[in-house]
């Protein structure tokens, strides 16, 4: 006789079925549901569609109160590609318009090492 134990070891204790992941886990996975979805409508597959926009919900519960995502679903719910498809036109738009446009790099500060200062010149002696 066998006796041999079968047992599961997680990599993060307390994560069985999505729960106790990082955020970074989280945001990744919405974003590759929200991926699916916005490809799944532009190629206009309403099952894809629906499913993809199911899973998303289930991820990020939160965007079931978003007015884009409700009239998407409801969209989808009545067959309208066509709508759906204007409607990630405008959540696209949403979120590149909602993303900041300037990335501030970070400040060098002039030292004596990387900067001599002849008058009002600066020479640049890292080349």
């Amino acid at each position: 006789m066998e006796t041999a134990n079968m047992m599961r070891v997680n990599a993060r204790p307390g994560s069985y079925g999505g729960q106790g992941q990082t955020p970074q886990d989280r945001q990744q996975q919405r974003r590759q549901k929200l991926g699916a979805l916005f490809e799944a409508v532009e190629q206009g597959n309403l099952e894809a569609s629906k499913l993809a926009l199911k899973m998303l919900m289930h991820v990020d519960p939160s965007l079931a109160k978003d007015v884009h995502f409700v009239r998407l679903s409801k969209a989808l719910d009545a067959g309208g590609m066509y709508l759906a498809q204007q409607l990630v036109r405008e959540i696209k738009t949403k979120f590149i318009n909602a993303t900041p446009l300037l990335v501030h790099a970070p400040k060098i500060e002039p030292t004596s090492r990387l900067y001599h200062t002849e008058g009002m010149h600066f020479v640049d002696t890292r080349a």
